[in-house]
């Protein structure tokens, strides 16, 4: 009996751990088109904020060059300040936008052209 507690014990952790990983690594992407009134729209730009979008707290990318914003000060803030990270997807031809909440496990948030199409991401 004293052998089966110490091998349950092993096969649940092992059994867990993966779901626990995923967990801690969930990436928040704008959709590639919006649907409206059966017209699709491409995404076209992507902004990142610090509160509410509507309260305009937009951060510039950590670079020019790149569309990079490096999370971590932002989400030690957002976490003593209660003000969550945005990602506010633009799309072309509409002013219609999408907004997600970045995860508070996300470490980087990026945007970049693939295949001719815009796309971004928080990780």
């Amino acid at each position: 009996m004293s052998l089966s507690k110490p091998l349950i014990l092993s096969v649940g952790m092992l059994l867990f751990t993966p779901f626990v990983m995923a967990a801690s690594t969930v990436k928040t992407t704008c959709p590639e088109s919006l649907e409206i009134n059966n017209k699709s729209y491409t995404m076209s730009e992507v902004d990142l904020f610090q509160g509410l979008p509507v309260k305009q707290g937009r951060l510039m990318p950590d670079t020019l060059d790149d569309m990079v914003w490096t999370l971590k000060d932002y989400q030690d803030y957002a976490k003593e300040m209660n003000m969550p990270l945005y990602l506010v997807c633009r799309y072309k031809g509409t002013d219609k936008t999408v907004t997600l909440q970045v995860p508070v496990t996300a470490k980087k948030c990026s945007a970049w052209f693939s295949n001719g199409k815009y796309a971004a991401s928080c990780e």
